[in-house]
């Protein structure tokens, strides 16, 4: 039993129904993934879609490579790009720079590496050497180890910079719901907790301190779930820099969420044996790629700054929250 038997949108019901218990990859395949992706701009029912299913995969903690398949897209229409089967997600590492990222499990075809200030480069996938980075709960990460110097640019960077933008925009939108269902998952665990679990002869849900951790975190995943719908409906004309706001926030929210729920668990959410921690690590992980909530919310700071506060996207008002 959880928060989410109940579902109010059929197609988050059924992308969740269809991975629960089943391979993430054999999951696009009964959805219909690679119909639903050329449609993504055209037809809001598809784009809904789409986003519903990295939400449900943050619940039922699903692995994929829908991530890489859906920021590929840019690419496709670009000759020689019909042979790109994912492209990689990038994080900075403190110690080690910008690392580049396969999403997911292995597939044929071409990864497509886009650099900023080099363009974009291919890299055959079969001849390609990883570093797996593996998390419970993780979204299965693969770090790129062959030298991506090597490749000609196949992009570049004069013709790169609008497909960059898109590619950015995809890769947060989704990212961001997957946060959003997984912090959702931990939040549900936490109240189930907080429904049985009893102290002095009565549940621990009526204790004052306890409903106001719940609270908080609700109105955290609120946030982001007011920013993501918005996102939705109005991609592919999202504003500028909104998608660096919808991740700032999920990143942000997503981790304060988990971090409630946590202290809700107490000492059981510590366990291996708990779903809580692998919740919390898909979070995690999730955060660290195209863009951590602190780096992008240092981006927005300066960017507001220097158009002395006339960005629409940070006045409205479901991103009021990114402010508290």
């Amino acid at each position: 039993m959880s928060l989410f038997d109940d579902l109010e949108d059929p197609l988050l019901e059924t992308a969740q129904m269809t991975l629960r218990g089943r391979d993430g990859q054999q999951a696009l395949g009964d959805l219909g993934w690679s119909e639903l992706l050329p449609m993504l701009d055209i037809d809001p029912e598809a784009r809904r879609a789409v986003f519903a299913f990295f939400r449900a995969q943050g619940r039922e903690l699903s692995v994929s490579n829908a991530l890489g398949q859906l920021m590929a897209l840019p690419y496709r229409d670009v000759s020689g790009g019909s042979g790109v089967t994912v492209s990689a997600a990038e994080r900075r590492s403190p110690r080690r720079g910008v690392q580049y990222l396969v999403v997911g499990p292995p597939a044929p075809g071409q990864i497509a590496v886009d650099r900023p200030g080099l363009g974009v480069s291919l890299l055959d996938a079969e001849t390609t050497a990883f570093r797996t980075v593996d998390l419970p709960g993780g979204p299965a990460l693969r770090e790129i180890e062959t030298d991506i110097d090597a490749p000609e640019t196949w992009i570049p960077e004069s013709e790169a910079l609008a497909r960059r933008s898109r590619r950015l925009q995809l890769g947060r939108l989704a990212a961001a719901h997957e946060i959003l269902g997984a912090s959702e998952a931990a939040f549900s665990v936490a109240v189930q907790h907080a429904g049985l679990r009893e102290q002095f002869g009565r549940p621990i849900a009526g204790f004052q301190a306890v409903r106001h951790l719940l609270a908080a975190a609700q109105v955290d995943l609120a946030a982001i779930e007011a920013l993501a719908t918005q996102a939705v409906d109005t991609y592919p004309e999202l504003p500028p820099l909104h998608d660096a706001v919808l991740k700032a926030v999920a990143g942000r929210n997503g981790r304060r969420a988990c971090e409630r729920s946590l202290q809700v668990l107490g000492a059981m959410g510590f366990t291996s044996e708990h779903s809580h921690h692998q919740h919390h690590n898909r979070v995690l992980t999730l955060d660290t790629l195209l863009g951590t909530s602190i780096e992008l919310a240092h981006r927005l700071a300066e960017a507001q700054r220097a158009s002395k506060g006339a960005l629409p996207d940070l006045s409205l008002p479901a991103a009021a929250d990114f402010a508290g």
